[in-house]
């Protein structure tokens, strides 16, 4: 049986902390695919920078990409889901739902608004929408620790 890929996406973000911050907690649980899109301000002159920097210390891979769409074509997710509050979104967020599709050899598409409201209604057709049922309120780096978190136990990402 061989495994997929999970890949992470930080979208429309402007602040250089939640880059530095996203980046770190992703590859600290595990995530080796990164994508960061629509930055803004410092975030795009000085936070992907930094990021790739991290990046590339961890031998990991990372995409500068301008929006989703571009994400979806060069990736080609098998599936994709954006995370967003309630109630916004269309169901609980599932790691076993999508560790059975990873273990299957599908490729996992994970995406997170940087700034808020979050994603947009155009965005959020572009998968699957899910939020968490306790912690309706988390932001991007409280949904990406909790995300690849609860994925870890179900999957084996390798470190």
């Amino acid at each position: 049986m061989s495994s997929g890929k999970i890949i992470v996406q930080l979208h429309n973000f402007s602040s250089v902390n939640y880059c530095r911050e996203f980046v770190k907690i992703a590859l600290g649980l595990g995530a080796r695919d990164i994508v960061l899109s629509k930055a803004s301000g410092t975030a795009a002159t000085s936070g992907v920078p930094v990021a790739q920097k991290l990046v590339h210390s961890k031998k990991a891979n990372l995409l500068y990409l301008q929006d989703i769409d571009d994400s979806i074509e060069l990736c080609q997710p098998d599936e994709v889901y954006l995370f967003i509050k309630q109630p916004f979104s269309k169901e609980i967020f599932n790691p076993e739902k999508i560790a059975a599709s990873y273990n299957k050899g599908k490729n996992i598409l994970l995406i997170f608004g940087g700034s808020e409201p979050g994603l947009t209604k155009q965005e959020l057709d572009k998968g699957i929408s899910v939020y968490f049922d306790k912690g309706n309120e988390l932001g991007c780096l409280g949904e990406i620790t909790l995300a690849l978190y609860q994925l870890r136990k179900e999957i084996e990402i390798d470190d």
